[in-house]
């Protein structure tokens, strides 16, 4: 009785420190799949903008938007292609609206940018953000209300993005529902509504599916470059899930991150 009582005192901490360790990386993984999931909402608003900012006249150009793109990327469409190619080519270094550096060209391809529906393919040609390397392909089929300045895309990703210092990176295999309420250019309260799937596989090969319901889904906005609401499950290949709630809409970079009964705040950097 003695033998199995220490046994158990002995064993007891070992597991605890094994759920522990479970927890961490359930936190890294939900953080760097937010920063994923920002990078792509953020490359898709300043494509958007890019094309708004030169689709009256279709040249090349370097010109200022509203959320994002400053005087140093040099935005291009050749009109005369088929389909019609946008580059946007930020160099070596170039700092947009939102504070962050990005560095090497987002290359889109279409049929038109100016009429709709429409099919959107973006690739990239060694592509960063604040070290942040993006690689991969992004199609995406759009639709417009025009009464009331809603686009609607079927958006489906393949997409690497490695993270500085050798610290993994995250293989998004995504299909996605976006609304883009625009209004008028230039309107601060523009963002992007999603929904869907994302299914990517960790560095230790566990693979996860993340699922963000029509009923909950991300709202990102445009002004302040953050997810401001909506929840996400987490479902690992062995049936652990998590979620997280990204609040009630306040412009900030906090989360709830909750795994069974227990909860706790996480910060999106």
């Amino acid at each position: 009785l003695f033998f199995a009582m220490g046994l158990m005192l002995l064993l007891t901490p070992a597991c605890q420190k094994d759920d522990s360790s479970s927890n961490d990386n359930d936190i890294i993984l939900s953080q760097q799949e937010s920063v994923a999931e920002e990078v792509m909402l953020d490359i898709d608003g300043l494509v958007d903008e890019a094309i708004d900012l030169n689709s009256g006249e279709l040249k090349s150009a370097a010109l200022e938007g509203d959320f994002y793109i400053t005087n140093c990327p040099v935005i291009t469409i050749n009109t005369q292609s088929s389909p019609q190619v946008l580059t946007i080519d930020f160099g070596t270094a170039c700092t947009g609206k939102d504070g962050k550096v990005r560095s090497g060209k987002i290359i889109v391809s279409s049929e038109s940018f100016t009429t709709f529906p429409s099919v959107r393919d973006k690739t990239f040609d060694n592509f960063y953000v604040d070290g942040k390397k993006v690689n991969g392909n992004i199609t995406k089929t759009i639709s417009k209300d025009y009464e009331n300045h809603v686009r609607t895309a079927q958006i489906s990703e393949d997409v690497t993005i490695s993270f500085p210092n050798n610290t993994g990176s995250a293989h998004r295999v995504a299909n996605l529902t976006r609304e883009y309420d625009k209004g008028m250019p230039g309107r601060s309260d523009n963002q992007i509504v999603s929904w869907g799937t994302v299914a990517f596989t960790r560095m230790s090969g566990t693979e996860v599916t993340k699922t963000v319901s029509a009923n909950d889904p991300l709202v990102f906005k445009t002004s302040c470059h953050h997810i401001v609401s909506g929840i996400i499950t987490f479902q690992t290949s062995n049936n652990h899930s998590w979620t997280i709630d990204y609040g009630n809409g306040e412009c900030d970079n906090l989360a709830t991150l909750t795994i069974g009964d227990q909860s706790r705040e996480i910060r999106i950097r």
